[in-house]
């Protein structure tokens, strides 16, 4: 029987997936496929890079470099999510301006159990759940014949891509984090081998400096 192949993609150094950790379970229902698609690509990577973030670098780095890597995530996250709420907001609003019920189904939603394993993956479930918020706006839209087949593609495509690179730019950040953190910290024992040296005794260095002249007069 073939076996599957690991995804490398989610991989982080210092990430050890048969080490165990806690998380949390919380369902999360997606109907568009598309917001289904993010999921499959990008949860689990992004999910391991921000615990990489959150505890693997504490433990290996300091916490002042933990905080101003915690800074840059939080920022491009909360950033993604308001953009996200705002452009479903507008598209909401183009839908009520042309009479459209959004409420709209699909014909294969998905109930999944999503592992939480940092308190920021948590928020990047958020902005999938949102997407697929937004995508309602859309498809109804799109039915509607308000916005073109070229349009709707372009929106979705333009939308995927930049939660999934969202994922992939903190997946590189972590790694980064990490590695610098891992050298810096080799580094350092480096330094502290070299400045201790080998331990002298007093009379051994005497003997060796007579042994050294004794020499010198032969």
């Amino acid at each position: 029987m073939a076996q599957r192949q690991r995804n490398d993609s989610t991989h982080i150094p210092s990430v050890r997936q048969d080490n165990s950790r806690p998380f949390l379970t919380q369902k999360a229902l997606l109907n568009s496929l598309h917001a289904q698609q993010i999921f499959d690509r990008g949860y689990e990577m992004c999910a391991n890079a921000l615990f990489s973030l959150s505890v693997v670098l504490r433990f290996i780095g300091s916490e002042e470099q933990a905080q101003e890597v915690d800074a840059l995530v939080d920022t491009q996250i909360d950033q993604t999510l308001a953009e996200i709420r705002k452009e479903s907001l507008r598209l909401k609003e183009v839908a009520e301006g042309n009479g459209i019920e959004t409420a709209i189904g699909y014909t294969s939603a998905k109930t999944i159990d999503v592992q939480i394993t940092s308190p920021r993956s948590i928020r990047y479930l958020a902005i999938i759940r949102e997407f697929d918020g937004m995508m309602a706006h859309l498809d109804a839209l799109w039915l509607s014949c308000v916005i073109t087949d070229s349009q709707y593609a372009r929106g979705v495509y333009e939308w995927k891509r930049r939660i999934l690179r969202l994922a992939g730019q903190i997946r590189q950040l972590a790694t980064r984090a990490v590695l610098a953190a891992r050298r810096k910290e080799t580094a350092s024992e480096t330094v502290a081998d070299a400045s201790e040296g080998p331990v002298v005794d007093a009379d051994e260095l005497a003997i060796e400096v007579a042994t050294e002249k004794l020499a010198e007069r032969d």
